[in-house]
């Protein structure tokens, strides 16, 4: 848990995001009106919820083994194992009809990306305070542009109540334009090239709560004034893409 210090200012600080991202989850729910709806939750922990921690691994699994098969290689396996990724994280997922669409898991330090490559530990050091997020997956037949969003909002709701400053991750650089949307920046411009992961380069990704908030008050405003308009070429062309 991040540092949780403060006072009345900041109590007061918090309650106002939190009523922001409370705005943003409803309006980004609307975005799925007209089908069954789609049903946000966690945070879920090994510890105290190790069923509903299975359910994601077993639900992330399957969607790795028929497209990301290097997130289970005995290298990567070793490092979550190592780390204990699963065990220390927080995680959320998102459903329809009890059937898992997505999911998400939040990390505090140490982080996996700085244990991916040189570069990328050289720069950890600059996110203290922050916690990571990892392993977004998104079940292809079940892709709109309101499950990522809706998965970032719960988790980034439940870090700011526990202090933290913010979130890093690291995202495959076509996804990169997807995060700056929702309003992550890059940490540098410099490409990092993740060994076990092929040669596909990455870019470490950023953002604290002002800029998130209001990058993500602009995206979702977006989104319902084309669905709105019944915009579905526009609106299709903002699905989302998976982190990793």
């Amino acid at each position: 848990m991040a540092d949780t210090g403060g006072g009345a200012a900041r109590d007061e600080e918090l309650a106002s995001r939190l009523a922001a991202m409370g705005v943003l989850e409803t309006r980004m729910a609307r975005l799925g009106a007209g089908q069954p709806p789609v049903v946000m939750a966690g945070p879920f922990f090994h510890a105290t919820a190790p069923a509903e921690v299975e359910r994601v691994r077993q639900f992330r699994d399957a969607q790795y083994r028929a497209r990301l098969s290097y997130l289970l290689s005995p290298e990567q396996l070793q490092l979550d194992w190592r780390l204990e990724l699963d065990e220390r994280s927080a995680h959320f997922h998102a459903s329809r009809e009890g059937q898992l669409l997505g999911s998400l898991r939040i990390t505090p330090a140490p982080f996996e990306f700085q244990a991916l490559a040189p570069t990328l530990e050289a720069g950890a050091p600059r996110f203290q305070g922050y916690a990571e997020f990892s392993r977004l997956v998104v079940d292809p037949d079940a892709r709109s542009p309101s499950v990522t969003p809706r998965l970032l909002i719960a988790a980034c709701t439940w870090a700011m109540t526990e202090g933290y400053v913010g979130i890093v991750g690291l995202c495959r650089r076509a996804a990169r334009t997807v995060f700056e949307r929702y309003g992550l920046t890059a940490a540098t411009e410099e490409p990092h090239h993740v060994p076990m992961r092929g040669p596909q380069p990455y870019t470490l990704m950023a953002g604290t709560w002002p800029r998130l908030i209001t990058a993500s008050t602009r995206m979702s405003e977006r989104l319902t004034r084309l669905r709105m308009n019944d915009s579905p070429d526009a609106y299709t062309r903002l699905v989302e893409v998976e982190q990793t």
